[in-house]
Order: C-alpha cells, then structure tokens, then sequence
C-alpha cells in the first residue's frame, strides 16, 4: 500500500476521486427527488463528498479496518455526545430546544452520508473485489433505472422525464442521451478507478511504457468508440420512435398514412405520465354533453380494410382538418349542423405530435407565438364549434348525411365479414326501435360485459380478425377493442360510424381553464353521424377494471406550465411556399440555445486563457524569491509540456533538465534543489531571474511549430489539474 502522497502523485487517483464526487452528488441529488430528504441536498452530498476525499487518504495509510470502524464509531458518539451536552445546557437555562432539535436532524442526515461514502470508498480502497462489487451495483442500479421503461413507459422515473421537457428533448431521445452518458462515464470511471487501484510497482511499470504511440492509440480507439457509439444512438433512437409514435398509449399512436391503423390490439402500453400538451380553453364550456370528460379529436378511422379500420384518406372524413401540428388551416363552417357553440382553445405542445387536434369540429387553425421554445414543440389556436346537445335528446334522430352520395354512404357502412357481428348486434338491440337506442344499447351491453385490461394477451395470427378474441371470447380488452366492436356492430345495424381518436380528457382536473394531456390520455372510440348534428360520440365504459391507466395530473407541473404562458399572439404563416412541390423545408433538429452555447464556450475559453497566462507569467508576480524560483520552474516545464517534452514518471528534476534541449531547465533546476536542501546558501532574486531570463531565452531554439503547439496546447491546464506534478 503506498502513501497518500505517493498516491495523490498518481493521476487516475485524483481523477477517480472526481468521478465518485460526482457519482455521490447525482446519487444524492436523485434520492432526494425520489424521497425527500428533508434536508438540502447540496449539504448531504458535500458532507459525502467530504466522507470520501477522508476516506481516500486514510485508506492509503496503514490504518486497519478495525481501526477505521472504530474511528467512525468513535464520530457518532463524539456526535451525540456534542448534542446531549447542548440539549443540557438549553434545559438548564430554560432556553428552547426546538431549533437545537432541527439543526442535530439536519447534522444527523449529512453524519450519515458522510458515514456510507466512507465505509463504500473503505472498501473500494481496501477489498481487492471492491471494484467489482461496485460494477456490480453500478450495473444493477442501471438496470432497475431503465427496466421501468419497458414498453415505452418514458415517464418513470419522472426525473428524466422532467429533464427532458424542461430541456426542450424529447423524452425517448433524453432517455437515449442519459443511458449513453452513463455508459461512456462509467466505463471511463472504472478504467481509471482499475489503474489508481493497483499496486504503486504495477502502476510505475504501466507507465514507463506508455509511449506517445500508445496515448494517440488510446485516444484514436476512444474516438471511434464515441462516434460508434453516437451512430447506434441514431439507429436505435430510429427504430423505437417510429414503434412508440404508432403505438403510443392505451393502443393509440400517431400513424397518418392512408390505408394504415395507428392502433394496437396487443398492449396499450399501461400508464405512461408522460406530459403531451397543455390546453387552455378561451372561455367556458358549460354547454359540454359529456361533462365531466371532454374528446378533442386528432383523426378518424372510417375505412375497412377486411382486418380492422384504417385511415381512408382525403376523399373522406373532410370534417378533419388533417393538418400538421406548425400549419395553418381554415375552412367554411358547415351551416347544416346545429346544437353547437364557438369554443377557442390554444395549445402548448410538449410531445411532437403529427396532426392538430382540437375539440370536435375546428374551423380554423392558427400559429401562436411560442412562448417558451425549449419547452413546447409547437403552440397553435383552434377554432371549433363545439357539441351543445344532449345524447338523450337525440334519440329520435335520424343517422346518416342526406348530403351524401351513395358512394360515401356504402363507405361508412361498410361490413366486417363475420356474420357474429350482426346476429349479436340484433340480439342485444332487439327491444330498441330507434338507431339512437340501438347504438346506447350497444353501448351499455359492452360497458356491462367487457373488461377493462392492458394486457388481454389474445393470441392473433397477423391475417386474423384481431376484434373477435375480445367480442365473443373473455370480453378482455381496452379502448381499441371497445371502439370497434362498436363500430362493427353499429354498421351491421345499417348506422354509419367510425373510429375517432385523440385525446379523453377529464376538466374535473383542470386548474383555471387549463388542462395537462398526458400519453395516457390518448383514446380510441366510436363515433355515429346523426343528421343536423355531425359526428357523435359513443364511448364504452366498462364496469370490471382489471388494471387501467388513470392517474391524477401533476398539479405541480400543472401550475409550473401555467406560469410560463403569455397572452396568445397569432402570427401568419411565414412559409408562402408551403404547398409548392419540392420547396418544403425539412423540420429542424432541437439544437441548445446558440446564446447559452456560445457564452459556456467563451466563458470556458476565458479562463483557459487566464489559468495558461498565470501559469506561464505567474512567476512575475511571485512575492518571494524561493516562490519566483519554482514558478519560474513551473513556467518552463509547463512550456516544454505543451511543446511535446514531458517529464517522465520516476524522472528526476535534474534527469529531465540534462534531457531538456540545450539544457533550458539545467541551471534553474540547480538553483531549486538548492533552495530546497541548502539552509545557509539561499539564491538571490537577482541570481534567480537571470536564471529565469536566460532559460527563457533559450526556448527560441525550440522549432517555431513546437512553440507554436506550446502556445495552443491545453495539456499543461489537465495535468496541474490532475494533479501532475511539474
């Protein structure tokens, strides 16, 4: 075991012991959003920062391990003794005790972090498998980090959910960045934690023979290893966002090709938090007919494709606007609908969405000025004239658009192919006379008999009916089951319907007129044109729930994004070419502010530039000629370092002055081991900055390239950083 100081002369000591300051502050600084510690957690990982840095150097003594549990014993009682001497004190002077009491929980929480980190960094010191132990719960850690994600659940743990929408990311993309960020930053950490561990003669042997080919080698292989590891990132960020962007929750995802379902009848995915929008209606809604709960529409599925419903395209359907979430829209209103009023609502994307949606009928869509870019994807305002009648009073309506051809008719009536639908259509709504009635009929048969799950778990060959498992098996399934059963059966019956999707929201959880969409609020469900009213929804509620994914809005978040919103302020389309063939601009890529980049830049460049100037010209300003002698040293050999000439591990100062060109550092070396050795004979500043001066004038025998190298060269920064010895 070698000493602290020979130890501390190690880089990858130090730099291991930065590593674990590290680890220790996010470990802390994660718990405490977990669980509340109660107490600030910059303090708690300081007092553990400072319980490692100890730990460290006392390691590397010859300290036993008894002798160091009986030291922290010894703390905890030194401790308690301290507060008990207090408490007495207070009591004999009838003082109070209750500050006494919060400052000793306090001291007691960051005794104890300093306490874990001092017996992890013992035994990483001392146990010769403590690295490995600590692999191994770095790795499970990251494991049970990341297992939570299964399924695209990209909300938990919800501080990477947060990380990503306060930085304006993505949260499948900030997911992919924090993984590959640990990744990188722990295999470089036991890469160095592995050499500061080993023997001090194993150490020496490692690096005499580290040559300059084997450091460009060593970089060389690290470089190619981050940009194979950046290339995977992309591919892998590819794959699942196309996945989680065509099945997002409850089975319902974003998919907009014609011909095509964003549906899936396999897993809705659970309960994923994830933030998606923030809508703010622009005035009340209390002529709402499924109040509490309110559909904003995003697409429609209406076309048949002999397996399930897909998108039919532009040439039905026109009551969508079908419109990216950054276009502008605008259209007639439809004066043949009644029972509506006018309903304003802007919304404040916080998840990439493909199409626009908004409550039922928009007639126009327009941009708003996005107050807070690294936040919302995208802010627009919608115009709808909004449902104003009750279900139950139509129930004399007729179904169906007179103004439709036959064509669009036999479109939205068209059957599934399996007669069991009509039969069982018939059998539940034989009682009922009206289309109305039949449709509630069906839709209280399957809020009576299905059952509300996640995971149905129905075993479906990719050419099979995926409905039927559900509707004449175990009535298992969730909205995508519900809504074309639905459907299916609505159109055997000869009413013309459809599936709707977008968002179910509930305003019982809305603050003030704003409402915050999760993933979880994406919803699938069935929809009936009824005559002089337009599309209506029916939506099945089932009364047996064997798992759902209802959870209560983060008000915290609610009330956050509600104090970033500004009054709306339209602004027109600033793209004129928009609809011009091959003038579209691609989206762009989210980038950080060029104002934060450039001033972290700067304000790093600077002081690079001051940190290289002291320590050059630091010698100028020494206020005492043995301090002038060694930073004048320093000044010199920083220099030759940064020109490629290096003192080597186990060189002396004198070996490497012999080795310096023209013996620069041979009479300024002399002078320092004097000063160091010699109590009588102590040079004088004049003696010691003509040796300064004349070593500084040599340096123009050194090549112009290498100075110049010297002069741009950070090397000399990292290595008085590490802790490189000059």
């Amino acid at each position: 075991m070698s000493t602290p100081d020979r130890a501390a002369s190690i880089p990858f000591f130090k730099i291991t012991l930065l590593f674990r300051a590290f680890w220790i502050a996010v470990a802390t600084f994660g718990l405490n959003a977990l669980v509340s510690l109660g107490t600030p957690p910059a303090f708690v990982a300081t007092a553990g920062i400072l319980g490692m840095l100890i730990t460290s150097r006392v390691a590397h003594t010859r300290l036993t391990s008894i002798g160091f549990f009986v030291a922290l014993l010894g703390l905890v009682a030194t401790n308690s003794a301290l507060f008990w001497l207090i408490h007495e004190g207070a009591r004999l002077s009838g003082a109070t005790g209750f500050g006494v009491d919060e400052f000793q929980l306090h001291v007691g929480t960051c005794l104890i972090s300093a306490i874990v980190w001092s017996i992890t960094t013992w035994i990483f010191w001392r146990a010769r498998l403590g690295i490995i132990v600590e692999t191994v719960v770095t790795l499970l850690g990251g494991v049970l980090l990341f297992a939570s994600h299964r399924d695209f659940h990209l909300d938990q743990p919800k501080i990477v959910s947060s990380l990503a929408w306060r930085l304006g990311m993505d949260h499948l993309a900030m997911l992919i960045v924090v993984g590959s960020s640990l990744l990188v930053l722990g295999i470089a950490y036991l890469y160095c934690a592995s050499l500061a561990t080993r023997p001090l003669a194993e150490r020496e042997r490692v690096q005499r023979s580290t040559s300059k080919r084997q450091w460009l080698l060593g970089t060389t292989l690290a470089a190619t290893v981050i940009a194979i590891l950046y290339i995977i990132q992309q591919m892998v960020y590819a794959h699942f966002n196309a996945i989680m962007l065509a099945r997002v929750a409850n089975g319902v995802g974003m998919n907009s090709e014609s011909g095509v379902s964003p549906l899936s009848f396999q897993s809705a995915l659970g309960s994923t938090n994830q933030p998606a929008a923030l809508v703010r209606l622009e005035g009340d809604y209390a002529n709402n007919p499924f109040s509490p709960m309110m559909y904003m529409r995003e697409s429609a599925l209406s076309s048949f494709n002999g397996k399930e419903m897909v998108f039919a395209g532009r040439a039905y359907d026109s009551d969508l606007p079908v419109t990216g979430s950054r276009d502008t829209f605008s259209r007639q209103e439809d004066a043949e609908l009644g029972q509506r009023t006018p309903l304003v609502q802007s919304v404040y994307l916080l998840a990439e969405h493909d199409h626009a949606f908004a409550v039922d009928y928009p007639v126009s869509i327009v941009q708003l000025k996005n107050p807070r870019p690294n936040r919302f994807k995208a802010t627009y305002r919608a115009y709808s004239v909004a449902p104003a009648y009750s279900v139950s009073q139509l129930s004399s309506t007729p179904v169906g658009d007179p103004r439709w051809t036959p064509d669009v008719r036999e479109h939205y009536l068209a059957l599934h192919p399996d007669r069991r639908y009509s039969d069982l259509a018939r059998e539940v709504t034989k009682d009922a006379s009206q289309p109305i009635e039949k449709m509630l009929a069906l839709t209280n048969y399957l809020s009576r008999t299905a059952i509300y799950t996640l995971t149905p778990n129905h075993t479906v060959k990719p050419d099979e009916d995926p409905v039927a498992p559900f509707l004449f098996g175990d009535h298992r399934g969730y909205c995508v089951h519900f809504a074309h059963a639905l459907v299916y059966m609505a159109r055997s019956l000869g009413i013309p319907a459809r599936i709707g999707t977008g968002y179910l929201t509930d305003l019982s959880q809305a603050k003030d007129g704003h409402i915050l969409l999760r993933m979880s609020d994406r919803h699938a469900w069935a929809e009936v044109f009824i005559a002089g009213i337009g599309w209506v929804p029916f939506d099945v509620q089932p009364d047996q729930v064997e798992s759902h994914a209802e959870t209560q809005v983060d008000s915290k978040l609610l009330e956050e994004l509600m104090g970033v919103l500004e009054p709306g302020e339209e602004i027109l389309p600033t793209d004129t070419s928009k609809d011009e063939p091959g003038m579209q601009d691609p989206e762009p890529l989210w980038t950080p502010s060029r104002h934060h980049v450039v001033g972290t830049l700067l304000t790093l460049l600077t002081l690079c530039v001051i940190f290289k100037i002291l320590l050059r010209e630091g010698w100028r300003i020494a206020p005492s000629p043995q301090l002038k002698l060694r930073w004048g040293y320093i000044s010199l050999a920083s220099f030759l370092h940064d020109a490629g000439l290096s003192r080597e591990y186990g060189e002396t100062r004198s070996e490497f002055a012999n080795r310096s060109p023209r013996g620069l550092l041979r009479d300024i070396s002399e002078l320092l081991v004097t000063s160091a050795y010699s109590k009588t004979s102590r040079p004088s500043s004049d003696r010691v900055l003509l040796a300064i001066m004349r070593a500084r004038a040599h340096r123009t025998s050194i090549p112009l390239s290498k100075r110049v190298l010297a002069l741009l060269n950070p090397g000399s920064l990292v290595k008085t950083i590490t802790g490189g010895k000059w």
